[in-house]
């Protein structure tokens, strides 16, 4: 298996601005290790903490690093296509001390691939320089190791990764867990050039924090509360036609359809939804549980 070697950081890219409280990331703690424009984390800094675990909550239920290691390999991303498992992982590099303590092994970034989610499978060239840390740059990670098509990654790839985070590291039953397809988990669609949209990403004209305080209620769950605002005229007041309608199809891609039971009539969104529900840090990243790392 083979994969399009990454290329090698110019002067540019290095001192590329980091991404922002509005940029949607898959590990929330290293937003400000990030690219902007690259949305990848490079992998000496992605690798500096890759020994630490933090501290561990088994008793509430939540999900921590040692939930997520695989052995002494700490996992990236872990998706799931056609029978077979993408991973990219931090891995102690092979030969060292056994006797070394935590802090002190050395890691490296590695990319494999099994044909199952608890079996052995094999590392692949060339070893990566960066993680993706957004929707699109894992995507675009993930479109060059298994050649496949845009649509065909969206509508058959499973973020394992995404599962195992809200399950305490537990593993699904399946390669192919309800609810987490890249289309459904990345609000992905393919454009009219072919090419990735993502509602992580702000529509045009919409207001950047509004769709910030959307997000955070989407992926909380609350979205039988969500179609009754989206249902309403204030929708469209605060969001414009174009974001009212890209919150009708982020419902659309999570549930199915928008069912308004009781549509909110004259009712703004920082109403339905008071600000103490997204704490005084608004920040955008996918998934309710992203800050385990």
């Amino acid at each position: 298996m083979s994969f399009v070697p990454a290329k090698p950081a110019t002067d540019n890219e290095e001192n590329e601005r980091n991404a922002t409280p509005h940029t949607a990331v898959l590990l929330r703690t290293f937003r400000q290790k990030t690219g902007l424009k690259s949305g990848v984390i490079l992998a000496e800094q992605a690798l500096r903490t890759a020994s630490y675990d933090g501290t561990t909550f088994d008793n509430l239920g939540i999900t921590c690093r040692a939930h997520m290691r695989l052995g002494a390999e700490l996992p990236f991303y872990e998706v799931a296509f056609k029978g077979n498992v993408y991973r990219l992982l931090a891995r102690p590099i092979p030969g060292q001390d056994s006797k070394l303590r935590d802090d002190d092994v050395k890691y490296e970034l590695a990319r494999t691939w099994a044909p199952g989610l608890r079996v052995d499978g094999w590392f692949t060239d060339p070893p990566p320089v960066a993680v993706p840390n957004t929707p699109r740059a894992l995507v675009e990670e993930l479109l060059s190791v298994v050649g496949a098509s845009l649509d065909d990654l969206l509508a058959q790839s499973y973020s394992i990764f995404h599962y195992r985070l809200d399950h305490q590291g537990r593993f699904p039953e399946t390669m192919q867990p309800e609810g987490y397809t890249l289309r459904e988990l990345f609000l992905g669609s393919v454009d009219a050039e072919g090419k990735l949209s993502t509602l992580y990403e702000t529509p045009k004209g919409t207001n950047v924090e509004l769709w910030t305080m959307f997000l955070r209620v989407l992926d909380r769950t609350t979205r039988a509360k969500l179609a009754n605002y989206v249902s309403s005229n204030m929708a469209v007041n605060e969001f414009g036609e174009v974001g009212s309608a890209a919150m009708r199809q982020a419902l659309t891609l999570r549930d199915g359809e928008v069912n308004a039971a009781f549509p909110m009539s004259g009712t703004r969104f920082i109403q339905a939804f008071p600000l103490s529900e997204f704490s005084s840090n608004l920040t955008r990243e996918v998934g309710r549980h992203s800050g385990m790392f």
